[in-house]
């Protein structure tokens, strides 16, 4: 199909070829010295309707899964817990959920051989396990656990793998436990979003 200004363009041609033989057989005709051709006008581009958001939409894009996500330090942990699919968890679930976020460096320092196991996805199982392991039911800001490790000295929580985390101060900050001889520091948080707060540790709290 010719476009609209193609098609002029041939017209004009053929307009005046015409006149021309015309003109030959009618030397009083007047010669034609020039014609103007206006190029047709492009059509606007039709765009997509925009939608607005929906009160599920804007929970999602403040849930702490996007907290993790858009946080510096936690890139790897991020990516893990897609690689997990955990991401529908702590996104479209109301919770509310705790996370304790193990930094880049802390998985980083992890053996190769430790980190290639839990990006083997015959190892899915295990890999949950370690993620839940830092994530607690529950809202747990630092104004709450300050308040309840002033009282009886530390704050006990239960991940959702089961294992039981402990909170105590240091200085002015916090350090989690994990039971087993692993102590990290919480050196970001609490983040609040829609269903829950994300802290940053120093630390993997359980690598099974």
């Amino acid at each position: 199909m010719l476009k609209p200004t193609t098609f002029l363009i041939l017209s004009l041609v053929a307009l005046l070829t015409f006149s021309c033989k015309n003109d030959s057989q009618n030397p009083d005709k007047k010669e034609i010295e020039s014609v103007a051709v206006d190029a047709a006008p492009e059509l606007p581009k039709k765009r997509a309707a925009k939608r607005d958001l929906t009160e599920q939409d804007i929970a999602v894009i403040k849930s702490v899964m996007a907290r993790v996500m858009n946080d510096g330090y936690l890139k790897r942990f991020a990516s893990y817990l897609v690689t997990a699919e955990l991401t529908d968890l702590l996104s479209n679930n109301s919770g509310p959920f705790t996370v304790f976020g193990a930094t880049d460096t802390a998985i980083e320092s992890l053996p190769a051989e430790k980190r290639n196991f839990y990006s083997n996805p015959e190892n899915k199982e295990q890999l949950i396990t370690m993620l839940k392991s830092h994530i607690v039911e529950g809202n747990y800001d630092k104004s709450t656990l300050l308040q309840t490790v002033d009282k009886s000295g530390k704050a006990t929580l239960k991940s959702l793998a089961g294992t039981t985390l402990t909170v105590t101060k240091s200085g002015e900050g916090l350090m989690v436990s994990n039971g087993k001889g692993v102590n990290a520091k919480v050196i970001k948080g609490s983040v609040g979003g829609s269903n829950g707060v994300v802290y940053v540790v120093d630390a993997l709290l359980n690598t099974n």
